[in-house]
């Protein structure tokens, strides 16, 4: 996701470690990652993903991303389907709405001119109101984490906002030939399940899952329900997994 990093995988590799090999990392302008002057696009993303699958000397692997995560997720699924085993798809769009773009402009925004208000700018479509009242600590840690970056860290977030307003990966869906799980938050004001809908559409015998009362940040809402659709997912794919096209 575009303001987390590997740290906010914790509640799903605790449990799918013990079955899989996981690796993690920030993309390029992220929080432990490196912080670039020139412009990026969610392709050099993917690109970077391939050379980091490369350096470890993995040939294939099963490809889970959410919202951006899930955007260039796509993207190295259609542009080098033979490294790709299965997609997971969380939260994520494959074309920008209006009404989407609206709220990410406002965040760039923020980050920019009022840095310390761009988690609360962020809160009403990230997470569901329901999480938030019960949550007030996740709510407090997440301020306090913001407070710590510095200013290069904002100008970074607003490239990923720039690089996210070019997506338009809709026409090149059907070029996606492994085993996709789409999966919406109900509640999900960023990225509303209709635009899971369209990528479900688009992806063939891709299976759509919609988690009950979960907002934008499902995978921090609702752990245990992502960790039992991962694991029953990724658990049904085999090493020939990989459709011809």
């Amino acid at each position: 996701g575009v303001l987390t990093t590997v740290d906010s995988w914790k509640l799903q590799t605790h449990e799918i470690s013990g079955r899989f090999r996981c690796v993690m990392h920030d993309f390029r302008g992220q929080l432990r990652s490196s912080k670039h002057d020139e412009p990026w696009s969610l392709e050099d993303h993917a690109r970077d993903l391939v050379a980091l699958l490369d350096h470890l000397g993995i040939e294939k692997c099963h490809v889970v991303g959410t919202s951006y995560g899930g955007e260039v997720g796509m993207i190295l699924a259609a542009m080098w389907p033979e490294r790709v085993r299965s997609l997971t798809v969380i939260a994520s769009v494959s074309e920008l709405g209006p009404d989407t773009e609206r709220i990410v402009i406002d965040w760039r925004r923020a980050a920019l001119e009022a840095p310390m208000s761009l988690y609360q700018t962020m809160l009403p479509t990230t997470f569901s109101p329901g999480f938030v009242a019960a949550n007030p600590a996740v709510i407090e840690l997440g301020e306090e984490r913001l407070r710590s970056c510095d200013e290069g860290f904002f100008t970074a977030f607003a490239g990923l906002i720039d690089a996210f307003r070019e997506l338009d990966i809709t026409p090149h869906l059907h070029e996606i030939r492994c085993p996709a799980l789409i999966i919406a938050g109900e509640m999900d004001l960023l990225k509303p399940p209709r635009y899971s809908r369209m990528i479900a559409a688009g992806i063939a015998d891709s299976e759509l899952r919609v988690a009950p009362g979960a907002g934008h940040a499902v995978v921090l809402e609702q752990p245990a329900w992502i960790n039992r659709a991962l694991v029953d997912f990724i658990g049904r794919q085999g090493p020939g997994s990989l459709r011809e096209s």
